[in-house]
């Protein structure tokens, strides 16, 4: 399994720059309630499809290179201006893929700020998921595009405020206010699973590549 994992990053033109692991200390942007945003009307069609249930149990929404054991707690840390870190900080190496754990629908996305490159989507039961310090968006990524549970959104990385850090992804949940995401990242994509998104995966890099030639 490993072996073939490594040949995929390989193929991929992911590689992994052996950034030491340690506590970070980073700060993020706050947010203030979800409820208030206003969607457009196809958008909200999108959502309405996703359920009214929450999924309280997530998986990691880094699909290779990161286990439950590799997980800390950043929730409430000190941050600047008084703030408190309202999301976890997964160490990841740059580049690694970052998927949907759900389905979901990309809301926003954009870049500046606090979270640098950032990606947000609704989730099931009314959930507003934030991906933040991103290294680049995945191809086709926008609002209102439909995500299934392993899709691409993105890449690790460190823009934004983060860019003094090592790579990591800062993850977020909202709805009516935020709320800690460690105690549902409780589950790691299975081996079948990490392959059968791999694959969509490089095909769709293997296309990305081709429209730049």
């Amino acid at each position: 399994g490993v072996l073939l994992f490594s040949i995929i990053f390989s193929f991929s033109g992911i590689t992994f720059n052996g950034d030491s692991v340690r506590l970070l200390n980073v700060a993020e942007a706050s947010h203030n309630s979800d409820s208030g945003y206003r969607y457009s009307s196809s958008i909200r069609k999108k959502i309405n499809k996703l359920g009214k249930k929450p999924i309280k149990e997530l998986k990691i929404p880094i699909l290779i290179g990161v286990s439950e054991d590799d997980l800390s707690d950043t929730w409430g840390d000190a941050r600047s201006n008084g703030r408190s870190h309202e999301g976890i900080d997964i160490i990841a190496p740059r580049g690694a893929y970052i998927v949907s754990p759900t389905d979901a629908v990309v809301t926003r996305v954009g870049k500046g700020g606090l979270g640098g490159i950032y990606v947000y989507t609704a989730n099931p039961g009314g959930e507003q998921f934030y991906y933040a310090h991103l290294d680049k968006v995945a191809p086709g990524i926008k609002s209102g595009v439909v995500l299934k549970q392993g899709d691409l959104i993105g890449f690790v990385g460190n823009t934004g405020n983060a860019s003094a850090t090592i790579p990591h992804l800062h993850l977020g949940i909202y709805k009516r206010g935020a709320s800690n995401p460690f105690p549902r990242l409780t589950k790691e994509f299975s081996t079948e699973e990490r392959l059968k998104y791999l694959t969509v995966i490089v095909e769709i890099l293997k296309k990305e590549q081709k429209k730049k030639k």
